[in-house]
């Protein structure tokens, strides 16, 4: 079964250097996407922290896109075991309450991934330009 992360971003903004982000997970049984403000160098920060991982058999890594009340996605990279294997939990929150309720639609879901996918993902987000429609995404098998 195969499974995608996808990030996306035109990082187009109205001079505060804030960008709308765009993340998606999928699998052949769940999906779940929202939206999540950051910086205009959010995704070069993200790469930053992400390029190279695994370094060792017992890397983890987080990563928050947004924040609570606006959109969430949070990303949880971890090696599995001695032979590369790599496992990323996402979970995404809604952009907006559900009618007066004050609570969040959200949903986590489970991906397998490997270092070389890691590695092509990086490169795809370092490769984002201002203005354009940018998309990296993140192959996989769903568990």
């Amino acid at each position: 079964m195969q499974s995608v992360l996808i990030l996306e971003s035109s990082l187009e903004h109205d001079g505060d250097g804030l960008v709308r982000y765009y993340l998606t997970v999928e699998s052949d049984r769940f999906r779940a996407s929202t939206s999540a403000w950051g910086y205009e160098d959010e995704h070069l920060k993200f790469a930053g922290s992400l390029a190279g991982f695994p370094a060792a058999s017992s890397s983890s890594l987080n990563y928050k896109f947004g924040t609570d009340g606006t959109g969430t996605c949070m990303l949880e990279f971890a090696c599995l075991d001695n032979l590369g294997h790599l496992g990323v939990w996402a979970t995404l929150e809604a952009t907006y309450p559900v009618g007066r309720s004050g609570r969040y639609e959200h949903a986590s879901v489970f991906h397998r991934t490997d270092p070389a996918s890691i590695d092509q993902f990086v490169s795809e987000i370092r490769a984002f330009v201002a203005g354009s429609p940018n998309r990296a995404q993140l192959s996989g098998s769903w568990p």
